[in-house]
């Protein structure tokens, strides 16, 4: 063990006296689980009368909210824009401030010396909505949380909507079909599939999606419904429009029919989708 660390390299050594602020890991940890932006900025080099040495941490949401700190006045000001810019273009960074002209660069007016910042952002994380709770639904739910993404699966039934059946990463809304797709928010990043254990169920939440925004709005169900669905919905050039932008059937043809094989199907679709890949399938 002594002779692996005397051949690592060693860069820098901060002076054991400042410690990670644990409110801001803990606050990435919190925006993480909610699926929110954040960037946590840390200390990784200090000179002179630096105000925060070297392992100093602070948390900044996409609000440009802080919390923690690593040292206030313009020095803090500059490592929030550049948190703010991270967040935006998901791009770590590593920054050097240098304010060893003389301590008018700095707002406490005491410190004058260089600190190094090294930038990690996590970006906000895709939502998928599933409506429906079924066998299908609870393979799909894994895989998506595993890729990355938050999800909320809604259903009537309260019975299925536990940690029994889902990943505890999942959050769940228990309501009727006809007003749940109401209460949720939808913009041009969301992603939902539509799978209810009712034909009369999955038009009451197409409907009622079809013309909010989203980046991905797909529906299980065999190609004779689909055609169904598309007369009933379909009574308007806009509505007729939207719906050839859903994905009916849902998932790519791959040729598997178990619960797992279609989910399968729907995340690969999924992720084809938020890469944009969807024309070279």
């Amino acid at each position: 063990m002594g002779e692996m660390i005397q051949d690592a390299s060693v860069v820098a050594m901060g002076d054991g006296r400042e410690t990670a602020d644990a409110s801001a890991l803990e606050a990435v940890m919190a925006c993480r689980e909610r699926g929110e932006a954040v960037a946590l900025v840390t200390v990784i080099g200090a000179t002179g009368s630096a105000p925060r040495g070297m392992g100093a941490t602070m948390a900044v949401r996409k609000d440009g909210s802080i919390i923690g700190t690593v040292g206030g006045g313009n020095l803090e000001l500059f490592t929030i824009r550049h948190a703010l810019a991270s967040i935006e273009d998901g791009c770590s960074r590593r920054l050097h401030y240098d304010f060893s002209g003389g301590p008018e660069q700095n707002v406490s007016k005491a410190c004058c010396g260089t600190t190094d910042f090294f930038i990690q952002p996590f970006v906000e994380m895709p939502r998928l909505v599933i409506f429906g709770a079924g066998h299908v639904a609870r393979a799909l739910a894994p895989m998506a949380a595993s890729c990355g993404f938050s999800v909320l699966v809604a259903d009537d039934r309260q019975e299925l909507l536990t940690s029994q059946f889902f990943p505890e990463s999942v959050r769940f809304l228990c309501g009727s079909f006809a007003e749940t797709p109401g209460s949720i928010p939808f913009d041009e990043s969301t992603y939902a599939v539509v799978m209810t254990y009712g034909h009369e169920h999955d038009e009451e939440v197409l409907a009622a999606c079809l013309n909010r925004p989203w980046k991905y709005l797909g529906l299980m169900a065999s190609r004779a419904k689909i055609a169904e669905l598309k007369a009933r919905l379909g009574t308007t050039d806009e509505t007729r429009r939207r719906l050839e932008s859903v994905r009916m059937p849902v998932g790519l043809n791959i040729g598997g029919r178990s619960p797992a094989e279609i989910a399968v199907s729907i995340i690969s679709e999924i992720i084809a989708e938020r890469y944009g890949r969807r024309n070279s399938l």
